[in-house]
């Protein structure tokens, strides 16, 4: 990207001059450049809509870990303030009712995550729970004298059981690296002047506390506007595999009675009361089954018939949504073919895209006066808060801690659509390398994204891909990056048609993409590289072992076995496995979908180099899979590295181990690809 100077007042011959000596300047983006990148949290609006609080992160590599700022700023704009600074551990900024007061849930040495509070024009941080266990979510009443908070159950386990070893348990649907009893979580009632707590749920059942299978998330108690009811996500048990069987439960804050408020007990989650009334608005599956888009569902904390409202929007909606201030309609969030975008989804009739320009949103909250605060970001421009005045209104900046990535230079990505040879239809992303020129040939680099239930997108750096995609380019590589079917860009029929087709459906999908690049006359076929992470490592080991034209490959965290990945994996991959493939392995229809399906059934056709990486710690793919695809490719000879990442889950946690997993994946294509 340009440098912007400001020279308006120079003539025209000293502009075109200036213009130029500022894109000679420019210079690719590097690994270590991405150190100075500031992430945000999910901005909140204070009570009376004049303040964002929000908080913004950024990598300490001298102590491998990210330190958090808690800031405001004004809704009109300005310059923000620094409420609380560099707290390695800090979450959930809440406002209370009042305004007066910002909570936050923080960690302060040994001691488990509490909350905390600190006057909003700052202070000192004074300690508010004391839950021996901690605290994972929590919500502020309406009247601001109560905190609704989730803390796990006391272990089984006493410490002079643990202390003797007496401390066998039971394991039912969890993961392979379980290591205690689990247990589950609950709300509890903390009052916010005396300091004293209640308990509110109890038994067997467990606020949801880990990811969901498919699509969703977790998310805090939701008070009703009376503040005499809670709703939560009800997991049916403490194990972290079950995270499927949910149900939406309102809890009386007087009694504790609990009620559903559907039959459904399975796929409902993130449940948020609207503003004024007894209407809650929650996701489920839009069906047919669990493999599809996730929709918005509205319906009573009184129980009663609920609705799907955004069956017309045919998207796939995140676990960021936002009521409008007065209950008419919702704002939701989707990918929606290589970007993502922000619907205005009314209680009645068909949403309607919200005008971001060529900005990504990624997280939005609304204001009692009807703005909206996003954080956005786009393939070009690192992420900063915006706010929309009205829905209506286009995006206005306030922040800019990420000003200075605007003096790089970034490669052309565009979308690119083609149909795979049963007529499927495809969309993805494009990179050309820098320094492109018409009629040369260039190597590729094909990049399947996770998920499956997700997408590429243009955005600056999401997790996944994170700079690759402009390290490759920089090395003189095109970036390819289908969103095969099963993504989650193009409605619910694109998602829905991955179901029992694994990877015979998105491999046409993919070598369709190629044959449709190659056909530009752009591609050097003799230099073509896969990588994957997560179910992208997936595809990448499945079109290795079907197709023999690659010059290397990179399998990041892969699920390469199916079994595996029902057996032994957490992240209620347990009901993601049974639900994409319609069955488990001990089941006649659905067990030889289950060796059929799996790379690792043909890994011995393998013979493309191959770098495997897995975290050590990894609950959802875990490393069991990557070595078995290590063994398979070595014992034959096939060239082959594995690099393991101590500690890390499904993706490096710290600014220290992403920067290496990057660098690794980045080496290892240019060594084999040859970059120039």
């Amino acid at each position: 990207m340009k440098r912007r100077w400001a020279l308006a007042l120079l003539p025209a011959a000293l502009l075109a001059l200036a213009s130029l000596s500022a894109a000679a300047a420019a210079t690719p983006i590097g690994l270590t450049d991405f150190r100075m990148l500031v992430h945000f949290g999910l901005p909140q609006f204070s009570p009376d809509g004049k303040q964002i609080a929000f908080l913004t992160f950024r990598s300490d590599f001298v102590n491998d870990r990210y330190d958090g700022t808690l800031r405001v700023i004004a809704a009109a704009g300005g310059q923000p303030r620094t409420v609380v600074a560099d707290i390695p551990d800090i979450d959930m900024p809440r406002w209370s009712p009042d305004g007066r007061t910002l909570a936050f849930i923080g960690k302060v040495g040994a001691r488990e995550s509490q909350i905390y509070t600190i006057p909003a024009v700052g202070g000192t941080p004074t300690e508010l729970s004391d839950a021996p266990n901690g605290v994972q979510q929590y919500a502020w009443s309406p009247d601001g004298s109560t905190i609704a908070y989730v803390t796990p159950d006391d272990s089984p386990l006493s410490d002079k059981d643990r202390r003797t070893h007496h401390d066998l348990f039971a394991i039912h649907d969890d993961d392979y690296l379980v290591g205690k009893p689990p247990v589950p979580s609950h709300i509890w009632l903390l009052a916010a002047k005396t300091g004293k707590a209640r308990q509110l749920t109890r038994g067997a059942t467990s606020v949801l506390e880990t990811a969901v299978p498919i699509s969703g998330g977790i998310s805090e108690p939701s008070w009703s506007a009376d503040g005499h009811w809670i709703v939560y996500t009800r997991q049916a048990d403490a194990d972290d595999s079950d995270s499927d069987r949910t149900t939406i439960v309102a809890v009386s804050v007087p009694s504790g009675e609990e009620r559903p408020l559907t039959s459904q007990l399975s796929y409902e989650d993130v449940p948020r009361f609207a503003p004024k009334g007894d209407r809650v608005a929650y996701l489920y599956p839009h069906g047919p089954g669990a493999l599809s888009d996730v929709d918005l569902f509205v319906g009573s904390g009184n129980g009663g018939a609920v609705r799907d409202v955004s069956a017309g929007l045919d998207r796939n909606l995140s676990s960021s949504f936002a009521w409008l201030s007065d209950g008419s309609g919702v704002v939701v969030m989707a990918d929606d073919h290589v970007g993502s975008k922000l619907y205005l989804q009314p209680l009645h009739g068909r949403g309607h895209p919200l005008n971001l320009g060529t900005l990504n949103p990624l997280g939005v909250t609304s204001s009692a006066n009807g703005a909206l605060a996003i954080v956005a970001d786009s393939a070009t421009q690192a992420p900063e808060l915006y706010v929309l005045r009205t829905p209506q209104g286009a995006p206005e900046r306030l922040t800019s801690f990420n000003s200075r990535f605007a003096e790089y230079a970034y490669p052309k990505s565009v979308e690119v659509q083609w149909h795979a040879a049963d007529g499927q239809a495809n969309d993805g992303i494009l990179t050309y390398p820098d320094e492109y020129q018409p009629g040369k040939r260039y190597p590729l680099v094909v990049y399947t994204h996770g998920g499956p239930e997700a997408a590429s997108t243009e955005d600056f750096d999401i997790l996944e891909i994170g700079p690759l995609r402009d390290l490759f380019a920089a090395r003189g590589f095109l970036v390819f990056e289908p969103n095969y079917r099963g993504s989650d860009n193009l409605g619910n029929a694109h998602e829905h048609a991955i179901y029992r087709d694994p990877g015979a459906g998105p491999d046409r999908d993919v070598i369709s993409g190629i044959t449709m690049l190659e056909r530009k006359g752009i591609v050097d076929r003799s230099r073509i590289a896969a990588v994957g992470h997560s179910y992208g490592g997936y595809m990448t080991a499945w079109l290795i072992s079907h197709q023999h034209f690659w010059r290397c490959a990179v399998v990041a965290d892969g699920a390469v076995d199916w079994t595996q990945e029902y057996e032994l994996s957490g992240a209620g991959n347990l009901a993601w496995t049974r639900d994409s493939l319609g069955g488990s392995p001990w089941d006649k229809q659905s067990a030889e979908l289950y060796r059929t399906g799996s790379p690792m059934t043909y890994a011995g056709d393998i013979t493309t180099p191959t770098l495997i990486v897995s975290g050590t710690d990894d609950p959802t793919v875990p490393i069991t899979e990557s070595f078995a695809l290590y063994h398979a490719l070595s014992r034959r000879g096939v060239p082959v590295k594995f690099i393991g990442i101590p500690g890390a889950h499904h993706m490096p946690q710290d600014p220290v181990h992403l920067e290496l997993y990057f660098r690794a994946i980045d080496d290892w294509v240019a060594a084999q690809l040859g970059s120039r």
